[in-house]
């Protein structure tokens, strides 16, 4: 009996940890996302129907109850949201964090031998995870620390990923035995050697903060670790680690040391940047860029500036939407089609570049924006509170909790540090890394438990059955969105070379349930185009009218339907279009021009000139102005 119990705790673990952590597609668009959401719902599912039909254990503690009530606010907020099939997705996604979290507490609680599988299983994954890593790296022909994405999305994502699985290797060294135990030190010192070299400056301040409270507590609450043997150990692990590094640091040529270099100062995140740094940088090596010998090994200013100034602008706009949404927010996954409504300030790249919004680079802050205040104080309960609580327990109870109890509160708060520069809460390998670690926490320092009496009479078979129809609704959801990204993927590559192709994937991936691709842009704008290249301009107006139901503030949307709309001989209506078009985007050029194309036909040479000579410095403003005989 108890061999088979460990068999199905190993099952449920490897689907869990490795299956729902690392599975990528590449017939989709996405490959990290989708297919890990229906493993890792169809795991939940099995598991419930298995083992929990009877009933999962409920601790009814503060942060269950957050966890649950966050959840229903997410669902909620997708009666108010403008894209039902982003909100419903977010929604779902929260939903597997909290159905992960009460089957790993349930487990943990039931089975002493759980959560030493758990972590074995856990360095294992972690392993496989360093070895993609390092293939990578030797496919490169020169180091790029944005492509070492191992098991996530990008360098950042997989940064984060490490920082939040360092507490499974220093609790696997703590509680351990044998093998296991010594394994888990390389798997520590290989975490930090890669968030290290990935050069997230995200991850370093999460990785600084997690390393000084635990050494804080180690030092005052665990005096009894610092015993030769651990001394030795830690001695051993640090110069391994600090010999990686060194080797890496000489492996880079000259132009990737400086850039290394230049992630250390972690602290220039909070440096405010203007709008026209990015725009200077440019413009003095476009002039000069034949001439270098005045530039330094590695000029990394117009990247660093550029990616900091956009985080700054993500967070002002966001700020925007809270003021107009304050208590409701905008929606579960909404912030990236609301973001484009808020003019000021305006994103120079944002067109130039071929952007799309897709994430705040803040979780708390997109919470607030998504959520609104109501959410976000539900979130307090449900991430910070607990957390704090932890935090007091260790350093005022009479008796010191469990030594693993320290390292998962220690790095949950840095990985929350982590997630307040990036979007980490929107990927299923740190929604399930994150909630066990909450699971154990938990386990080791119970809060204290009060019971609703209105959920007196929910049995817990029934509770067991709200799961497993919500976790097959995941599953159905998932299936849909897969179909869709399929098809769109097909659609891409047709896009401008068969018309007929694209109109067909269109209506073979739309669904109510998907909408908007990867990339944040409605199927029915791709239609929209192949029926105007078609000739047929009022199906492409039908076309661009549904799509700005999904996107309304998409701006190379709404310059497309203005051009339809002129087309249509619909003159007034396509200049109020890009009027309104400018407004949310100054700096979109291409819709100037229109604009500016329409004055010139309606015979109004002066606001012809003007908008012109308002775009960027370019041929075909030269052209233009040279043609209408203006001068600057």
């Amino acid at each position: 009996m108890r061999i088979r119990t460990c068999f199905f705790h190993a099952i449920f673990i490897i689907a869990l940890l490795f299956l729902s952590c690392t599975i990528r597609s590449g017939i989709i668009l996405d490959k990290s996302f989708l297919p890990r959401i229906l493993i890792l719902s169809l795991t939940l599912w099995i598991t419930v129907l298995v083992r929990f039909r009877k009933g999962i254990v409920f601790h009814e503690n503060i942060f269950e109850y957050s966890l649950i009530l966050f959840y229903l606010w997410n669902l909620l907020s997708c009666s108010w949201a403008i894209s039902f099939s982003e909100a419903i997705i977010q929604t779902q996604l929260v939903f597997l964090g909290l159905s992960a979290f009460f089957i790993v507490s349930s487990f943990d609680s039931e089975f002493p031998e759980f959560r030493s599988i758990f972590i074995k299983i856990q360095l294992t994954v972690m392993f496989f995870a360093f070895a993609l890593a390092f293939i990578k790296m030797s496919q490169l022909k020169f180091y790029d620390p944005y492509v070492l994405i191992s098991v996530s999305a990008n360098n950042n994502l997989f940064a984060a990923y490490l920082l939040i699985s360092i507490p499974f290797a220093f609790s696997g060294y703590s509680i351990l035995k044998g093998f296991w135990k010594y394994i888990s030190v390389p798997a520590g010192i290989l975490s930090v050697f890669f968030i290290i070299i990935i050069q997230s400056r995200a991850a370093y301040l999460g990785l600084s903060a997690a390393f000084f409270i635990s050494f804080c507590f180690l030092l005052f609450r665990f005096a009894g670790v610092f015993n030769k043997k651990n001394i030795i150990s830690g001695l051993m692990a640090f110069s391994l680690l600090l010999a990686g590094i060194s080797l890496f640091y000489s492996s880079l040529d000259t132009t990737r040391r400086n850039y290394f270099k230049s992630k250390i100062p972690v602290w220039n995140y909070f440096r405010n940047y203007d709008i026209g740094s990015t725009e200077k940088i440019r413009t003095h090596r476009i002039v000069d860029q034949n001439d270098h010998s005045h530039l330094q090994d590695f000029d990394f200013a117009e990247e660093y500036y550029e990616n900091a100034n956009l985080r700054m602008i993500f967070w002002k706009k966001s700020a925007g939407l809270v003021k107009t949404h304050p208590f409701l927010g905008v929606g579960a996954g909404n912030w990236k089609i609301m973001v484009a409504s808020v003019p000021q300030p305006p994103n120079p790249e944002h067109t130039l570049k071929n952007y799309t919004y897709s994430q705040p680079h803040n979780e708390w802050i997109g919470i607030l924006a998504e959520l609104g205040i109501t959410g976000f104080i539900i979130s307090v309960f449900l991430f910070l509170f607990p957390l704090g609580f932890a935090f007091f327990r260790i350093a005022r109870s009479g008796s010191a909790p469990p030594l693993s109890a320290l390292f998962f509160a220690s790095f949950i708060f840095g990985f929350y540090l982590f997630a307040a520069f990036d979007f980490p809460l929107k990927r299923v390998e740190h929604t399930v890394v994150l909630f066990s670690a909450w699971a154990f926490l938990l386990a080791d320092i119970p809060p204290a438990g009060f019971r609703l009496k209105f959920l007196s009479k929910i049995t817990p078979s029934k509770i067991s059955a709200v799961f497993l129809v919500i976790l097959a609704f995941t599953v159905f959801l998932s299936l849909i969105r897969l179909k869709g990204e399929y098809y769109s993927a097909i659609m891409f590559k047709n896009e401008r070379k068969n018309d007929e192709k694209v109109i067909q994937c269109v209506r073979q991936a739309e669904s109510s349930l998907y909408r908007i691709t990867p990339n944040n842009l409605p199927l029915a704008w791709f239609e929209g185009v192949a029926w105007y290249r078609l000739g047929q301009p009022d199906a492409a107006l039908a076309c661009f009218t549904k799509a700005l139901k999904d996107t309304p503030y998409e701006v190379r949307l709404l310059n497309d339907y203005a051009i339809t709309l002129y087309g249509l001989h619909k003159i007034p209506e396509a200049k109020s279009v890009l009027i309104r078009t400018l407004v949310f985007d100054p700096y979109f050029d291409e819709a100037r021009y229109n604009l500016a194309a329409i004055y010139y036909f309606t015979g109004h040479p002066d606001s012809t000139a003007w908008h012109i000579l308002r775009c960027r410095d370019s041929d075909k403003k030269e052209e233009l102005l040279k043609g209408l005989g203006v001068r600057k």
